[in-house]
């Protein structure tokens, strides 16, 4: 099945101020992702080549900020690269751009003086990796070189680094196929290795790296990266050339190198993995449109179909998640169960609504579904009074859809009863029936739960109205 595909042209990324804005992500499957502009400017501390899920979904650090790319054509150099500073952009290689587009991956196509560089990110699936594909064109009569700059860091996507207050500490290993770097905090290893040209070290500091969406948030807005070398490519007079360069992450230096030997070895196994992953988005299309033969297909249905794949996540602690929000937000239990029935029951993915719910109910302590369980510890939070409630719903919603009484009544049925009974009598956080049959509940424990310095912003401790509805 066809592809939906966003392009923009030229007139489009002519207007930077409103082109900037516009913003990409895609996923692993894992928790990871990969995001930036539509002019390869990170304009957020959470864009980054390589976000990694350390701890599948959560514990995501962004690992690869970048990839800057400089051409040599005789004695001209184009940069191609673009990074925004407090008082300038340097270098401006978006206005080299010539179109952006994702369909459903990202492709950058750069153009000038007869030379043409396009450029494709993609994500194979659950792993904690990233390709670029380049596809180079030199129609001039002398050689050509391409320099590639990988960025790199190694930190909570959260949080930015300044090298003098809170330094990167690493350690680097490179031959010319390419370059391992181990970081100490924490312990990661970035392997990343080029199909094609040599890898040639030379380590250089990218400071005061500029975040405006964090700046007009008020948020930690600077931010200091490094390069630990540079990839060069010979591209021959009047030919083209296609090559790829991957990264892998992990914290065992070893495993990362496998997964990246799984990914990058020949451009042809990366164009394999391309195409695997093109494969398995069309499938999620074509399962769709057999299970609902009387919908018509259209882009805008096909991009949330996309979308909603790319929220269904595998857990390290087993079955499924579902990722509250991109780029930030992690799995909790009060949006899983508002998204579940959109996400997984009208998609037909009803092995993973039956994943989630077992995985959940197993938490179910004292008749409350776990509104968090932590990335690292696996330790559950409780403290809501709707997850429980919406997850009733989504088994309601489950039996609506599958008919399967069988799985919830040997699966789910004990506690859903547990659930009632408590909510009944009473249980944690002022959670149970008033005398009105109404149900009440402490404060902070709805959808409304921020709070400044440890103050409420809007108290609503008693019988919120939307938990009577639910």
């Amino acid at each position: 099945m066809k592809m939906p595909t966003i392009a923009f042209g030229q007139e489009k990324l002519s207007r930077f101020g409103e082109a900037v804005h516009n913003e990409w992500l895609i996923t692993n499957g894992v928790g990871g992702y990969a995001s930036s502009t539509v002019f390869g400017i990170n304009t957020r501390k959470y864009h980054g080549l390589l976000v990694a899920a350390l701890h599948p979904p959560g514990d995501r650090t962004v690992c690869v900020s970048k990839l800057d790319e400089d051409v040599y054509v005789g004695d001209d150099v184009y940069r191609l690269g673009a990074n925004e500073f407090n008082d300038a952009i340097y270098p401006q290689g978006y206005k080299f751009l010539k179109a952006f587009s994702i369909a459903p991956f990202p492709m950058y196509v750069y153009g000038f003086d007869g030379f043409e560089v396009k450029k494709k990110v993609f994500m194979p699936k659950n792993k904690n990796a990233i390709s670029i594909i380049y596809k180079v064109s030199n129609q001039k009569d002398s050689e050509a070189k391409l320099k590639i700059y990988p960025i790199l860091t190694c930190r909570y996507f959260h949080s930015v680094k300044n090298r003098l207050k809170n330094p990167l500490c690493f350690s680097q290993n490179s031959n010319s196929e390419g370059v391992d770097v181990a970081f100490e905090h924490p312990e990661v290893t970035i392997v990343c290795r080029s199909t094609d040209g040599e890898f040639k070290e030379k380590i250089n500091w990218v400071e005061h790296l500029f975040y405006r969406m964090e700046a007009a948030r008020g948020e930690a807005s600077n931010d200091d990266c490094f390069q630990p070398g540079y990839f060069e490519v010979q591209v021959p007079a009047n030919e083209e050339k296609e090559f790829a360069v991957s990264f892998a992450v992990d914290p065992e230096s070893q495993t990362a190198r496998k997964i990246l030997a799984a990914v990058d070895s020949k451009i042809e196994d990366v164009n394999t993995s391309l195409n695997q992953e093109l494969t398995q988005q069309s499938n999620i299309l074509e399962k769709f449109y057999s299970l609902r033969p009387e919908v018509s297909a259209s882009d805008w249905l096909n991009w949330i179909l996309l979308a909603a794949d790319s929220f269904i996540v595998e857990n390290s602690f087993g079955g499924k998640a579902v990722i509250a929000g991109y780029h930030w937000f992690e799995p909790w239990g009060r949006d899983t169960f508002i998204s579940l029935p959109g996400l997984m029951l009208v998609t037909g993915r009803f092995n993973d609504a039956k994943e989630t719910l077992q995985n959940y109910i197993q938490y179910c302590q004292n008749g409350l579904i776990p509104n968090f369980i932590g990335d690292k510890t696996g330790e559950p939070a409780y403290n809501t009074v709707d997850a429980t409630l919406w997850y009733v719903n989504s088994v309601f919603q489950y039996l609506k859809y599958t008919g399967d009484f069988a799985f919830v009544q040997k699966n789910l049925w004990e506690n859903l009863q547990a659930i009632i009974e408590y909510h009944e009598r009473g249980t944690f956080f002022g959670i149970g029936l008033d005398y009105d049959g109404l149900l009440m509940h402490g404060s902070r424990l709805t959808w409304m739960d921020a709070a400044v310095g440890g103050k409420e912003i809007t108290p609503r401790t008693g019988k919120a109205v939307e938990i009577q509805a639910l």
